[in-house]
């Protein structure tokens, strides 16, 4: 629940495995939800960690999500550790299994996300400047997001071809014959360097810091095996939940010292290094990472291990790490250590030189050179925080989430930051170190359930006291302090401290307290009513969208339900073709959708030049739909050949009619060949637009209202702004008025030109007398054009407010001239659809907001003109009844009541806002 009106119930940021999780769970929870990643296609990191060798270092049966029983019936994974495509191809069955894909955008990049206290709602700006508000904010953008750029000095210089393997290209990369240099020997470098190797004519490997690198022992997984991961499923799951780090692994139950004999311990050993990488870490001694001993006894293992393996004595000994096994996270190999025993390989220790770039290839501080033709970095990530670090994110009184981490890294629990309302981090620091995917369930479970309780019990806002943050903070510094690693892990800069990144102090990122003492802190909130949370009810004189349909609001003195207007039958053209309205709206987007396709692939194509006027915005926007996940499903959906798209239209009435005429003409109309007027007004078809199914819904909604009103009281004075042609007028007076009668003391008809009121006269010549006409240009103060101040009682404005350069002014202009608790009735369009954006893209008038920050379209969500109106003294939106269901809505009628001025208080409380409401209710 919230005080303000948002555009959507919850916002997810990042479309990979978190995300995903986090948009089932709160599509369980029957919440509105929109996501929003900077990639072009789901998968998260895994979308850009597409280099050759990609793969997870997690076994198939445990790196998956786990959130309903027919995600293992219906997917097989082909390998123990599956390549980055079988991720992807996973994923991809998800979010299409599940119906996710329509709430994610694609190729948007998030830059600010920014909290308000008076709204209790989160406002999330993406870089193409389109905000979008929420009331719960959902960052799942990972712990290993935010790729390392090369900073190496005559990075410009270098004539060669190189690469960044966590931004790795889409195109086929040739390899063939070359000489390559890969810089860094992390877990991409271990996965990236075997693979090159016999492709390469030359490949020289520079390493700064070495690393224990375990055998993956990978291997296929056929169909018995599948068989076989499936039938005992739940008891390796619940395995992994009662691990440290998440893995399918048991504890051993002993340890080095206890076993004591030398012979046995390496038998040990020898027994996990055979079976692989967490095997080989988590079920040989349990000791290994508590005792320094122990320790050291599994590192001079591996230490033998690898002279073992590579025949190079000095390869062998630059490969092998002297600091405690653990102090870096061991990566999973395949044939790493191998792969130096090849003549074309060379290691470069780096440990005590810096390198740089020059025009044939790497230069060392110490003065040798290495000619090369490409240079592949692979150089780690900013971990734990730097996704979020990335974002302008704010909260309650403008609070910097940087600035607030930059002294200490605070959380509870990995997921709440005191000062953040309504903020559930998924995967971000402070959550226990291991196998995200068994972490992710236990975080977007427990997140469900707490919003589950704010909404059962009408709570608009959660917060975390300073005192939870500090234990469970204090918490995960005193268990790492306590671990002899986290000397050498600073050291070493291991990413537990985000150590990778230059000139940043090292805070550790992870809980390395395991997955069960971090439950326990989870679980003894809900057990305890959630005690360490403070909870904010749902203000009295809430907005409208926090109503069921059914539940009375109070607009204008009269109690009303948005069901009430909602339920109106409205004769519509789609009854005529036997479709429902909302199928007609997807029909008529999908047509729309190809047309701009085609548009953008011409121009684009062709190398055509767009006119540097508003048709630039224009031209973005609908370059930017094309690119988007829902434009480029919407064109999967609609016919392919212009015949069939002419078929098509022919059946959807006036709307087909205007797609039909404008598709054809928008290139010529972007490009200055044509002008788009002539092809709007030919044939009145800007006006039968307006009179059209769009918009005819909530049309219907302001003239039931009206008459509701006017029942009760036939003093009323009433005034439309931008009035037009009449369209809803008409449907005004045939409501109210339907043989003529008086129905208010004044109906006034305003618009910016004299020119309309002769086509409203000849539609409303049945009740010419009970019209009066009068220009009104609404951004200019109406006392100046000869309008009585605070003199009515309803304003209505269709469709017209969106088109003024200043929403301020407009809606400021309407204040002026109501009473104090009379009422707005606003209709509206509350989001760009395609058929708008193409019908009225070509306009000037339709850009006239760009000035004012509304660059993709002049709209306004709901929650968007909610925050308008109170700017300007309304009460915000207290009633909203939409066209139709979701996902379809798109335009609605939103009712506001005029505050009385606030006067000065001189230390006397102020009036309340029943006070302000005027003497409206009275009569």
């Amino acid at each position: 629940m919230s005080d303000g009106m948002a555009d959507y119930d919850a916002i997810v940021l990042g479309a990979g495995f978190s995300g995903i999780r986090c948009l089932w769970e709160l599509d369980q929870l029957g919440l509105t939800v929109r996501c929003y990643d900077a990639a072009p296609d789901i998968g998260g990191t895994w979308y850009w960690n597409r280099y050759p060798g990609s793969r997870t270092d997690g076994e198939a049966w445990v790196y998956l999500l786990n959130f309903a029983p027919e995600l293992m019936e219906e997917w097989d994974f082909h390998e123990r550790y599956p390549s980055r495509d079988e991720i992807q191809e996973y994923l991809g069955r998800i979010v299409d299994r599940y119906d996710l894909r329509k709430h994610i955008e694609f190729a948007a990049r998030v830059v600010a996300a920014h909290y308000s206290d008076s709204e209790k709602v989160w406002t999330v700006t993406t870089a193409d400047g389109v905000s979008t508000t929420c009331r719960y904010f959902l960052p799942a953008t990972g712990i290993l997001s935010i790729p390392k750029e090369p900073t190496f000095p005559g990075l410009k210089s270098y004539t060669g071809e190189w690469y960044q393997a966590s931004k790795w290209p889409a195109y086929k990369v040739h390899f063939h014959g070359k000489r390559i240099a890969v810089v860094g020997t992390g877990s991409t470098g271990v996965h990236l360097i075997p693979k090159l190797a016999p492709v390469a004519k030359e490949l020289t490997v520079f390493q700064r810091t070495p690393n224990y690198v375990l055998p993956g022992r990978n291997h296929t997984i056929d169909e018995y095996q599948a068989a076989d991961i499936k039938k005992h499923h739940n008891t390796t799951w619940e395995l992994a939940t009662m691990n440290l780090a998440g893995h399918a692994c048991k504890a051993s139950g002993r340890t080095v010292k206890n076993v004591a004999d030398a012979v046995k311990i390496r038998q040990i050993f020898d027994n996990g290094w055979e079976r692989g990488c967490f095997n080989f870490q988590m079920e040989t001694f349990d000791d290994v990472f508590m005792d320094p001993e122990s320790n050291e006894e599994a590192a001079q293992f591996i230490r033998q291990k690898i002279r073992a393996i590579v025949q190079d004595p000095g390869k062998a000994e630059l490969l092998c790490p002297k600091y405690p096994f653990g102090s870096k996270r061991p990566p999973s190999g395949h044939f790493y250590y191998e792969t130096f025993n090849r003549s074309n390989v060379k290691l470069i220790d780096i440990s005590g030189d810096e390198i740089d770039l020059y025009e044939n290839g790497i230069r060392t501080s110490s003065g040798a050179e290495y000619e090369v033709d490409m240079i592949i970095f692979a150089l780690g990530f900013s971990s734990g925080t730097g996704a979020l670090n990335e974002i302008d994110v704010r909260g309650s009184q403008d609070k910097s989430l940087t600035e607030c981490w930059t002294e200490r890294l605070g959380t509870f629990a990995g997921i709440l930051v005191s000062g953040f309302p309504n903020m559930f981090i998924v995967c971000g620091p402070h959550m226990p170190a291991g196998n995200q995917p068994t972490m992710l369930e236990v975080a977007v479970d427990w997140i469900g359930k707490t919003i589950r309780h704010m909404e059962k019990n009408k709570l608009t806002q959660v917060k975390v006291s300073e005192k939870a943050v500090d234990a469970w903070s204090s918490h995960v510094d005193d268990v790492w302090k306590s671990a002899f690693i986290s000397k050498p892990a600073v050291e070493n800069r291991s990413w537990f401290v985000d150590r990778t990144i230059p000139g940043k102090s090292p805070k550790i990122m992870f809980y390395f307290g395991g997955v069960q003492n971090w439950k326990s802190w989870l679980h003894n909130e809900i057990n305890t009513s959630w005690a360490s949370m403070e909870f904010t009810p749902l203000a009295v004189d809430d907005k409208a969208e926090e109503h069921s349909t059914g539940e009375d609001i109070q607009v204008g003195g009269l109690s009303i339900t948005p069901d009430m207007l909602e339920s109106a039958i409205v004769p519509l053209q789609s009854d005529e073709i036997g479709v429902s309205a909302a199928e007609k709206f997807n029909v008529g987007s999908a047509a729309c959708a190809r047309y701009i396709e085609w548009a953008v692939k011409e121009i684009q194509g062709g190398e055509l030049a767009v006119c540097n006027d508003h048709r630039a915005h224009w031209w973005k926007v609908l370059k930017k739909f094309v690119e988007s996940g829902s434009g480029g499903a919407l064109v999967q959906k609609s016919p392919a050949t212009k015949d069939k798209l002419d078929q098509l239209t022919a059946k959807l009435g006036i709307e087909g009619e205007a797609i039909a005429r404008i598709g054809p003409e928008l290139v010529n109309m972007l490009t200055g060949q044509t002008n788009p007027l002539f092809h709007v007004l030919k044939d009145d078809l800007l006006f039968r637009m307006y009179l059209s199914d769009e918009g005819a819904r909530p049309n219907r909604y302001v003239a039931d209202y009206t008459k509701i009103l006017t029942s009760r009281r036939k003093d009323l004075r009433i005034l439309e702004v931008g009035a037009g042609t009449g369209g809803t007028t008409f449907q005004v007076f045939q409501a109210c008025s339907p043989n003529g009668e008086p129905f208010c003391s004044e109906y006034m008809y305003t618009d910016v030109s004299k020119g309309f009121f002769k086509t409203g006269q000849t539609t409303l010549q049945r009740w010419e007398g009970l019209l009066t006409f009068q220009t009104l240009n609404v951004e200019m103060d109406a006392a100046t054009q000869e309008f009585e101040e605070h003199a009515y009682d309803l304003v209505i404005a269709a469709n017209v407010v969106h088109a003024t350069r200043s929403l301020s002014n407009s809606l400021g202009t309407i204040h002026k001239l109501l009473k104090p608790g009379g009422v707005l009735g606003l209709v509206e369009l509350t989001r760009l659809t395609p058929y708008f954006n193409m019908a009225f893209g070509s306009l000037p008038g339709w850009w006239l907001g760009v000035e004012e920050g509304r660059t993709e379209s002049p709209l306004q969500s709901v929650g968007q003109w909610s925050a308008q109106l109170q700017k300007v003294g309304f009460s915000g939106v207290d009633l909203v009844a939409y066209d139709l269901p979701e996902p379809e809505r798109h335009s609605a009628l939103l009712l506001s009541t005029a505050l009385a001025p606030v006067p000065a208080t001189n230390g006397v409380a102020p009036p309340s806002l029943q006070e302000r409401l005027g003497t409206m209710h009275a009569h």
